[in-house]
């Protein structure tokens, strides 16, 4: 008994243990994404100054809010410069997903503090999980705040008390403070349809009252953050910050990721991968559908799911990891589909998930990631660190963490280019093409393949 009750301790951890293991062993930094993110954080390093406006490339950057670039911050203090110090956060933040997502299954529905292990099964070997849990991207960091926010709706909502406003509070700033004001539309629509899903609401001006000094609390927590910062930085920066991140994003003027309406869809099957394929599922899913809405818990689920997928849906921008905070939503929702599923076959299907992500990167390692890998440039440039550097064009700081460096690179057009080697003479300059040989008039001092391209580093003959 005392052994069983150490494994059910202990198994989820070692699981995302695993899952890190392999990413780091098998798996390079992503470009552009996971490189830029770790080279805004490593220039906050080198600043040593949390409360100035992020930069890439040292130059302002709007794009993001600070929250995971500060937790990559404090893990570097801790262990050092690494990459896997800078994952560290993301991966925690994935668990302790899964450790909320239960806890707020127990909240929901009665009976639930058996199906604690089982929930966490199935949300990490859930495909969402296996993929983005070591991935350096925001997501699963706001999941834990929405998570939060959502626990004390739901705390609130049955005993008025000033404690749960608080953790809803702080929770939504803190999530603002990780994606952006984003957050606000995953944990709005419980709020707002309160009456719909919690039994006996009384007193409704009050539960509004409260759910608006919660979004007090929130905006003392964003603007601890963002008076300093606009503070420092110019009109230009505060526009792209407070405007064009938020309404550019969302109505498409920003120009990035914008997808059709339907592009969410096809994710949803997805989402539920491996278990859509067990009949058991189906035949629970059928007898939950006929009491869909006598439970608190599963109105609970409607009323925060669907319209916040509908929203998303409406927003021009997307990107497929953007529904991560809705994934415990689908778990709860596949918990209560698979009762009848033997603990045993979940667990199964957990290891064969896991199995298959860890040797799936294995594979990937000698061959499709290869063509991702900056490592063998980035040494390069580390070891010329004293050189002017261009980037020839668009460049997304695919390098500073990388190869550590200290000043910035010069994002160069291709028809100047001859001119910025005639200014720097002995500079280097990096550029994509199909083949190093439609680069003349230079000279390859290496030539590494990038995304179905090459990266070549050029000097000047």
């Amino acid at each position: 008994m005392a052994l069983l009750t150490r494994t059910r301790l202990v198994w989820l951890p070692v699981v995302v243990f695993v899952l890190l293991l392999a990413a780091i062993s098998f798996r390079p930094l992503l470009p552009i994404d996971e490189t830029r993110y770790t080279s805004i954080a490593w220039e906050m390093y080198l600043r040593q100054d949390w409360l100035a406006p992020p930069t890439m490339n040292f130059v302002a950057y709007h794009h993001k809010l600070p929250l995971l670039f500060w937790l990559i911050n404090a893990s570097w203090s801790i262990f050092g410069v690494s990459r896997w110090a800078a994952m560290l956060p993301v991966v925690l933040s994935s668990l302790a997903s899964v450790y909320l997502t239960v806890a707020l299954g127990r909240l929901l529905f009665p009976g639930f503090h058996n199906q604690g292990d089982r929930t966490a099964m199935i949300m990490v070997a859930s495909v969402p999980f296996l993929v983005y849990s070591t991935l350096i991207y925001f997501d699963f960091t706001l999941t834990v705040f929405v998570l939060l926010s959502l626990i004390g709706t739901v705390l609130y909502a049955r005993q008025r008390d000033w404690r749960s406003v608080v953790l809803i509070g702080v929770s939504l700033g803190l999530g603002i403070l990780a994606r952006g004001p984003v957050a606000l539309l995953h944990v709005l629509f419980p709020i707002l349809l309160a009456p719909l899903w919690a039994s006996g609401l009384r007193q409704p001006v009050r539960w509004y009252l409260g759910s608006l000094a919660a979004l007090g609390v929130a905006a003392v927590i964003v603007l601890c953050w963002l008076i300093p910062v606009l503070r420092q930085a110019d009109g230009k920066f505060a526009y792209a910050l407070l405007w064009v991140q938020t309404v550019g994003r969302a109505t498409g003027t920003f120009d990035a990721h914008v997808q059709p309406f339907y592009f969410y869809l096809p994710f949803l099957p997805a989402a539920l991968i491996p278990w859509v394929f067990f009949p058991r599922f189906w035949k629970g899913a059928a007898v939950l559908r006929e009491g869909l809405w006598k439970m608190e818990g599963t109105r609970f689920l409607i009323c925060w799911a669907v319209p916040t997928f509908l929203s998303f849906s409406l927003i021009s921008e997307k990107q497929p990891h953007y529904l991560i905070p809705l994934v415990p939503a689908v778990v709860l929702a596949a918990a209560l589909c698979l009762k009848e599923v033997p603990t045993r076959q979940l667990a199964q299907s957990l290891a064969v998930m896991v199995l298959a992500i860890v040797a799936g990167q294995a594979i990937a390692s000698a061959t499709i990631l290869k063509r991702y890998d900056l490592e063998p440039v980035a040494a390069y440039v580390r070891a010329n660190r004293d050189k002017d550097w261009a980037f020839v064009t668009n460049y997304h700081a695919e390098l500073g963490f990388l190869a550590r460096l200290q000043k910035p690179v010069d994002d160069v057009a291709p028809r100047r280019l001859a001119q910025w080697f005639v200014d720097h003479p002995d500079g280097r300059a990096i550029v994509i093409c199909r083949d190093a040989k439609d680069v003349t008039g230079y000279q390859a001092v290496m030539d590494h393949p990038y995304r179905g391209k090459r990266m070549v580093v050029l000097s000047a003959r």
